[in-house]
């Protein structure tokens, strides 16, 4: 959707486009009353449904309220034409990654732009404000080389909305991303400070930490492997710059800094150089030494000591004391005391080893909410070493092998069906035959977006605010369904039965009719659905089940029911 100049926007009246980013299209606009020049973000990557652009309004009152000279200020915001849009502070001398694209930037520039950086989000923080994708290209940068920090809180906005596309729109930058980010973990303040010691890197190496790789060998890397030191990229850096930076990006969010501020400052200490060590004044202690000269000789002696220079060593005579008696003491109680202590060890370190491998499978869908033709990331780890096994994805059941690295994690992109049901569907990772983990995904509409009728000037009776869209029309609500893993299995076998689209947060009845025109139970599992009304449960067939047709039917509180069928061999 593009505007036309002479639009306005509240008291804004739009004058030209300035460019294209993630979120959306970027035009200059003009205050005629503040004689202010400000910028205007359509937000076009927002999905303008009335839950999202609740959102928008409430991200928005937090993010006009911060004030700090280190913040892009927020003007004003609103929707026009449906789609949402943000007026804000306009900064002319470009930004950090234009200034990163001419060439390595030298260590005091580095340090000043890390500083405003960090003073900046740092008071977000304090604010209970995340920026979530902090990078070169949101750090804009005044004529004094000032650095403002722009887009605070539209990559949340993004979660859980329609997303456009996957190219170039997430809710971060993978070069910059925490880890926590890829996974889909909580995402906090030490998520911002990982993307800052992102760019500090960069800046002082001229290269990411992990550098041409392509985006699927990008995530995995971000969660699994550990940055080369800074000084492998550039030699001039030591030993105490490695130390601070492969602190900043540890991928547990509690080893790393404890403020952007405090990563900075050990930062500018660690680039510091070292001062020389001061040289004290040696006096060495001799051993007595028997005279035999004369007194006369022995005074020329101390005449020649006299007439030595300051700064040379003097010796002098020390009478030594005998040397001490060593009474040897019995070695029991110290290789008592280290078998216990490597007794210890051992036991710590085998419960350790026990726990790692009996680790939960840990699935991750990013993101969670997709248009169907879209894409998602699928992360698993703990799986067992170079185990094959396979994605599902269901309702409409779709099968994406894959084989776990020598580690035991997975990274899978997956395309969503175009045809796929607007609805709550389950991702699960299976293998041997059993699904091992789940997530739910959402497959939302899409949205199109109204195109507008510019006027080359605006009406003098039109209304300053910006005429509502046309309410996006309601979806129908599926009917609930029921499905198995396997359809065909033999007496006794575990199966895995899941459901979707039934009421939220209700107790579900699963029963087994066998054979399948019975109309009592052969025995019966309960279960509760999410908040999506979805559902998953393993069952174990009992031992007397007839072999031929049988059904599972699962019903809700709410008497909602679904009804599938196996065949028992």
């Amino acid at each position: 959707m593009s505007i036309a100049p002479g639009t306005r926007l509240g008291q804004y009246e739009v004058q030209d486009f300035i460019g294209q980013g993630a979120m959306g299209l970027v035009y200059r606009a003009y205050h005629a009353q503040l004689e202010r020049t400000g910028a205007v973000k359509v937000m076009q990557a927002i999905s303008p449904d009335p839950d999202t652009t609740a959102r928008f309004r409430h991200e928005a009152q937090a993010i006009a309220q911060m004030r700090h000279p280190n913040i892009l200020n927020v003007y004003d915001f609103g929707e026009f034409e449906g789609t949402p849009y943000m007026i804000v502070e306009y900064v002319s001398g470009g930004s950090l990654a234009n200034r990163l694209s001419q060439g390595m930037i030298d260590q005091a520039a580095a340090l000043n732009f890390l500083r405003g950086i960090a003073a900046g989000l740092d008071y977000a923080h304090s604010r209970g404000v995340v920026h979530r994708d902090i990078k070169p290209a949101n750090v804009l940068l005044e004529p004094d080389d000032t650095p403002v920090i722009a887009d605070f809180g539209l990559a949340k906005l993004l979660q859980g909305s329609s997303l456009k596309s996957m190219t170039g729109v997430t809710t971060g930058t993978p070069a910059y991303m925490a880890p926590e980010q890829v996974t889909g973990s909580q995402v906090g303040p030490a998520a911002d400070r990982y993307s800052l010691a992102t760019i500090a890197y960069e800046m002082l190496t001229g290269v990411i930490p992990f550098d041409g790789e392509a985006l699927m060998e990008l995530l995995y890397a971000q969660v699994h492997r550990e940055p080369p030191p800074p000084s492998s990229r550039n030699h001039s850096l030591g030993p105490r710059v490695d130390a601070v930076m492969m602190r900043a990006l540890a991928k547990d969010p509690k080893a790393r800094w404890e403020s952007c501020t405090a990563f900075v400052r050990g930062l500018e200490e660690a680039l510091a150089p070292r001062p020389a060590p001061a040289v004290a004044r040696t006096m060495v202690m001799a051993s007595p030494v028997a005279s035999t000269a004369p007194l006369a000789a022995a005074g020329a002696g101390a005449a020649a000591v006299e007439a030595m220079d300051a700064d040379e060593p003097v010796a002098l005579a020390y009478p030594s004391p005998p040397p001490p008696v060593v009474k040897k003491k019995s070695r029991k109680g110290l290789f008592a005391l280290t078998a216990s202590v490597i007794v210890l060890i051992l036991a710590l370190v085998g419960w350790g080893i026990y726990e790692y491998l009996n680790q939960p499978v840990q699935l991750n869908v990013t993101p969670s909410s997709v248009v169907a033709g879209d894409s998602i990331v699928v992360t698993a780890s703990h799986l067992p070493a170079n185990q094959a096994g396979e994605i599902q994805v269901w309702s409409q059941r779709r099968i994406i092998p894959f084989q776990a690295g020598p580690g035991g994690s997975v990274v899978v992109q997956i395309s969503i069906p175009r045809d796929l049901e607007v609805g709550d569907h389950l991702v699960m990772i299976c293998w041997n035959g059993t699904c091992h983990s789940q997530r739910e995904l959402r497959v939302l509409a899409p949205v199109a977006l109204a195109t507008p009728i510019a006027s080359t000037s605006p009406s003098p009776a039109a209304s300053s605010s910006p005429s509502p869209g046309p309410s996006p029309s309601p979806i129908a609500t599926p009917a609930a369904s029921l499905s198995i893993a396997k359809t065909s299995v033999p007496m006794g076998a575990t199966i895995y039965v899941y459901g979707v689209h039934f009421s939220s947060s209700r107790a579900v009845t699963i029963a087994l009719f066998d054979p399948a025109s019975s109309t009592l139970a052969l025995e019966s599992w309960s279960a509760l659905t999410t908040s999506s009304g979805g559902f998953g449960k393993s069952i174990k067939l009992p031992a007397t089940a007839l072999a031929g047709n049988a059904r599972i039917t699962a019903c809700d509180s709410d008497r909602v029911c679904a009804t599938a069928y196996l065949r028992i061999t």
